[in-house]
């Protein structure tokens, strides 16, 4: 975090993000003044709880609820997770066949799963993680890429009702 926060300090003509910040914190209880300000949540190769949360799977430790209440209306989390039978983790390997599972789970936090696919060597090279580079991830072991988008508000009628399907804004 050291170096991301030291490039993220630059000119922003050499790349620098002056609206970056950088915390130590535990994803089950973030600090409330970050509630619901992030266009965009990232999360590389989470382990233990963070792994759970990124799963929406930790209904006693509410690492899932931490994460969604980050992410602004029309914000996105992108999470790139990798699970292995060798790891011997209380989480299951993933398949295709955790999608629906895995929707139900986040809408419940109010986040549409809008992306659960096999991630590609180059979502895996493009993240720079070194911790996917020493779980060999993509390679040695099967890595999924994820992204979910916060339901925005949509427009209530004249009498306040709400229509029946919510807008989401659809990134890149």
């Amino acid at each position: 975090m050291a170096e991301s926060s030291r490039r993220a300090a630059r000119a922003s003509r050499k790349g620098g993000l002056s609206n970056a910040l950088f915390l130590v914190a535990a994803a089950e209880q973030p600090p409330s003044e970050l509630r619901a300000i992030a266009s965009e949540v990232t999360i590389l190769f989470p382990w233990g709880s963070l792994l759970r949360g990124s799963l929406a799977l930790d209904d006693a430790i509410q690492a899932a609820a931490g994460i969604a209440t980050l992410v602004a209306p029309g914000g996105i989390v992108r999470a790139l997770v990798s699970i292995d039978p060798r790891d011997r983790l209380p989480v299951p390997v993933l398949t295709t066949l955790h999608r629906g599972d895995l929707a139900a789970r986040w809408a419940c936090h109010g986040l549409i799963l809008t992306a659960f696919e096999p991630a590609s060597s180059e979502d895996i090279a493009a993240s720079g993680s070194s911790w996917a580079r020493r779980l060999a991830a993509g390679r040695d072991r099967q890595a999924w890429r994820l992204e979910l988008i916060r339901i925005i508000e949509p427009a209530r009628d004249a009498s306040g009702a709400v229509p029946a399907t919510a807008r989401i804004r659809r990134h890149g």
